[in-house]
């Protein structure tokens, strides 16, 4: 990356932190909820030991204790109910779900895959996965030897699970969706994944799978030629951090270059990228397109080294990366398809979406880290250095809507108001424009003036002079059983002068009084403290509310920019410590791990052009 001049980089706008009325003449609210949920109805789901199914989840979703694992001294609860959820069970095992486990009439059910599906042999699952990687993917012949009569069977499941959806959801209280998961491996652990989020009733009859649809240029023309009519749909790429660099590449997995009309599609489909889930971060890593040392958070994977292309991270995992792919193809091709809104999930197999407390974490996979000893010590790849102790609880998506139905979060959705946690119920949102008043969020009605005034997160601000320089209102608020927060940032990434992509993260409100370093953009620590032997955090330091009006030092008309948030907590415990605790440290983890996280959330961002 291209260093910036000293002098250029010594400018910085002043930035105030002041707390504000937590109520406010909100046109929209913030609502929280999982967009990424596996049931029993998952083939590794089921196979990892978990026996709920998509009415479970949907119970778990609105407060109620679900059972983890079978195992019945393992209970969960959320502290405070989801707003809305989508169960994505993988389509490529809604054939092996019907057939083994629903259907008994099926001639199926009685065979041999059927038997060991049911019997939950871990080996089977590692056999699927990597048939499922191949090219082309194979069905397990045992259980699908026809892949045509196996769709007709993965088309009932479809429907039962839209007719659950829509049995369950209920407007004003609480919103399902109808949904799966296109899940396309790549060889050694690789996942070319993607949800695909239906707005309402009308939709496809079939939800096609990898099987039938290899690659995203398939799966997105497939759904435009038959999502259509009153039929709308988004598509949500998840862990691009194990993909081995294919999410965000330039080129299709089969090596394809990209044809100006698979970029019209993925604008128009792959409107969200999932930044934060159980399988890692996927923001941005230290060291790869990027100094911003907050970047290495919740990481799953290490960078490659000189030669290796598979489980590790190179510059096409990550979505900050992607984002400034974008502006570059903007300038190529006139829009851009690379324009991602933000939001987290789960991506959870325990039937228990929005399950993300640190407190009281069962695990991924049911049954395969139902213990202690098993979530710290256990998993198939802890001598790579992994294990299950490198997982996390997953992360909420959060929209700003008008109100609790399909119609309004899916188009929160779809225009991008939307923001991702690690976690927590941090709410977080920006505006920009070109005359905001320096002081707009002392006032009691920022956020309906910012709406008449400039554009929220998702959009674009497009200049109309050489004079003008963008504004930015950003704010933050805590979560009430987290933390306090510690700082609020503003990423900014251009293309310069020579055509080459830049970034730069500025600390734009600090807690407890504090103000960010006008050379390093950098609030000083507050020193939250925090003990790991009993996890009890410091409720005086750090603030409930951070906010700030910023204006760009370094902005110049003939960029192409974009800008989001971020916003941190004060450290708290891992789950991992919590788990360690428990055991009176009996227990270590098999690898290393931090004893404590910052808990964040990301806005999407704002382009201006």
């Amino acid at each position: 990356m291209r260093t910036r001049s000293l002098l250029t980089s010594f400018l910085m706008a002043l930035t105030l932190s002041i707390s504000l009325p937590l109520q406010s003449s909100e046109p929209r609210q913030a609502l929280f909820g999982d967009l990424h949920l596996h049931t029993s109805w998952s083939f590794d789901s089921y196979i990892f030991g978990s026996d709920n199914d998509p009415r479970d989840a949907y119970d778990f979703a609105q407060g109620k204790t679900v059972t983890i694992a079978g195992d019945q001294n393992l209970k969960h609860k959320l502290k405070v109910p989801l707003d809305f959820a989508a169960i994505t069970d993988h389509a490529e095992s809604f054939g092996y779900t019907d057939r083994c486990l629903i259907n008994e009439q099926s001639p199926y059910f009685t065979s041999k895959g059927c038997e060991r599906f049911r019997s939950r042999d871990l080996s089977f699952y590692f056999e699927g996965f990597k048939s499922v990687a191949e090219n082309p993917p194979r069905h397990i012949d045992s259980i699908c030897d026809d892949n045509k009569s196996c769709r007709e069977s993965a088309k009932t499941l479809w429907q039962q699970t839209q007719d659950i959806a829509n049995e369950y959801n209920q407007p004003g209280k609480f919103t399902t969706f109808k949904a799966y998961e296109y899940s396309g491996n790549l060889t050694r652990g690789g996942m070319l994944h993607r949800n695909v989020i239906f707005a309402g009733d009308k939709v496809p009859s079939e939800a096609m799978s990898a099987f039938d649809l290899y690659t995203a240029r398939e799966l997105w023309q497939w759904l435009e030629e038959s999502c259509t009519d009153d039929c709308d749909v988004i598509t949500i790429p998840h862990n691009s951090n194990i993909s081995w660099g294919h999410t965000f590449a330039l080129q299709n997995s089969d090596g394809s270059k990209w044809t100006p009309e698979d970029y019209r599609r993925r604008e128009k489909l792959d409107r969200l990228a999932e930044i934060h889930q159980a399988k890692g971060n996927s923001e941005c890593y230290q060291g790869i397109g990027t100094a911003d040392e907050f970047c290495n958070f919740e990481l799953f994977l290490k960078e490659c080294e000189e030669g290796q292309t598979t489980r590790c991270m190179n510059e096409n995992s990550f979505v900050r990366n992607a984002l400034k792919t974008g502006l570059k193809l903007d300038s190529e091709l006139g829009f851009n398809p690379y324009s991602y809104g933000i939001i987290g999930s789960t991506d959870s197999h325990n039937g228990n979406p929005g399950g993300t407390q640190e407190d009281e974490y069962p695990g991924h996979h049911a049954g395969v880290e139902s213990t202690i000893k098993k979530r710290l010590t256990g998993g198939h790849r802890v001598k790579e250095g992994r294990g299950s102790v490198t997982y996390n609880p997953g992360g909420l998506a959060g929209v700003w809507a008008e109100e609790n139905t399909r119609e309004s979060i899916f188009a929160a959705l779809k225009r991008k108001e939307t923001f991702g946690t690690s976690g927590n119920r941090i709410r977080v949102r920006m505006f920009a424009g070109w005359d905001f008043a320096s002081d707009l969020h002392q006032s009691n009605d920022w956020d309906t003036t910012s709406y008449k005034t400039g554009v929220p997160m998702g959009s674009v601000l497009t200049l109309t002079n050489d004079q003008q320089v963008p504004s930015l209102l950003v704010w933050a608020g805590r979560d009430a059983n987290g933390a306090p927060l510690e700082r609020l940032q503003i990423i900014k990434g251009w293309i310069d002068e020579n055509g080459d992509t830049q970034e730069l993260t500025y600390d734009v409100a600090c807690s407890d009084g504090l103000s960010p370093d006008t050379s390093a953009h950098r609030c000083p620590s507050n020193n939250a403290p925090i003990d790991t032997n009993t996890c009890v955090i410091d409720e005086s330091t750090g603030d409930a509310q951070l906010s700030a009006v910023w204006k760009d030092p370094d902005f110049h008309p003939q960029q192409k920019a974009f800008y989001y948030a971020r916003v941190l907590e004060n450290p708290t415990c891992r789950w991992s410590t919590y788990d360690m605790n428990a055991s009176n440290r009996n227990i270590q983890p098999a690898n290393p791990v931090p004893e404590t996280v910052q808990e964040r959330a990301w806005g999407s961002p704002i382009w201006v052009k």
